[in-house]
């Protein structure tokens, strides 16, 4: 199993804060089932490799005997300087495959402004991986954003917590919609040092597989491999959500 997005990297923001941290975290991933974590620590678009840091935790997790391996991936902040970027762009994409990048969204960003960034993105042939809209009022005041955005190629990344319900009532109900209608394509902890001895990833697996059917969860499980490789991901035909039904609100 692969975990996507976690901030698993020592003395990084939200990272372990100690070599024994950052060994307690990894034993309880690998007790998880877990082979293979992307290390996301978040990027506010200047161009830069974690490559050292992840040599050295993979080096660790050797010495010590511990199944797992640590990938090099990072969030980027959407903002407009990311269409100015040069061929080492490339360098902040997942497992630096080339393929695909988690955009960090801020919280006051308008719509325009990201359908651009993701259009900018795609001509470089880089496909934009959304990082948690269940949790994002651009997303949760209007569903429509996310059909666009899926509609014109983009990955989306759900949290694990959401699907359990650990983001609040709003986020399960919306990550839930967003599965129902082909907008969801990748489930990922997030796990950080605080979050980490409540890692849900397994149980988030669980209640999807509980909901949907082991189809469904292997389309997910499926997927993360695919973005860590640099593959294709699956993906159903995407569909709006009516006003009506989102969130139950209207």
């Amino acid at each position: 199993m692969i975990d996507v997005h976690t901030c698993v990297l020592p003395q990084m923001k939200n990272g372990p804060k100690s070599k024994e941290e950052f060994l307690e975290m990894a034993n309880i991933l690998v007790k998880e089932g877990v082979t293979k974590v992307v290390a996301t620590p978040l990027c506010d678009g200047q161009i830069s490799s974690c490559k050292a840091d992840i040599d050295l935790a993979n080096d660790w997790l050797q010495k010590t005997s511990i199944s797992l391996t640590i990938l090099p991936g990072q969030r980027v902040i959407a903002s407009n300087h990311m269409t100015l970027f040069n061929q080492d762009f490339y360098m902040m994409t997942i497992n630096e495959n080339e393929k695909y990048m988690f955009l960090q969204i801020p919280e006051d960003m308008q719509y325009e402004v990201l359908e651009n960034i993701a259009y900018s993105l795609q001509l470089k042939g880089i496909v934009p991986v959304v990082n948690e809209p269940e949790r994002h009022s651009l997303f949760l005041d209007n569903s429509a954003h996310l059909y666009k955005l899926v509609k014109n190629g983009a990955v989306v990344q759900l949290s694990a917590q959401s699907v359990l319900g650990g983001n609040g009532s709003k986020s399960k109900k919306a990550a839930y919609q967003f599965i129902d209608h082909g907008l969801a394509h990748v489930i990922a902890s997030g796990m950080n040092r605080e979050t980490y001895q409540q890692y849900g990833l397994q149980k988030a697996y669980s209640a999807v597989s509980r909901k949907y059917g082991n189809s469904k969860l292997y389309h997910f499980m499926e997927n993360a491999e695919a973005i860590a490789s640099g593959k294709a991901v699956y993906k159903q035909e995407p569909e709006r959500i009516k006003k009506t039904k989102f969130l139950g609100i209207f």
